[in-house]
């Protein structure tokens, strides 16, 4: 018969804190006469699309 053994697992948070404390790559940087807008590396691409769909439409 096998004895199976309970063990106890204790989980960290700190290669989370330290994910958390890099910062992100900038990517991109677009300026304009009345704004500035800093795009990072890792930004969700549907964020993105919105956001660019929305300057290309005031920029008209």
């Amino acid at each position: 018969m096998n004895k199976k053994d309970i063990v106890p697992v204790q989980f960290s948070s700190a290669a989370q804190k330290s994910q958390i404390d890099t910062k992100p790559k900038l990517a991109c940087r677009i300026k304009s006469e009345d704004k500035e807008i800093f795009i990072y590396n890792g930004m969700d691409k549907y964020l993105l699309y919105t956001l660019l769909k929305e300057l290309n439409a005031n920029a008209h």
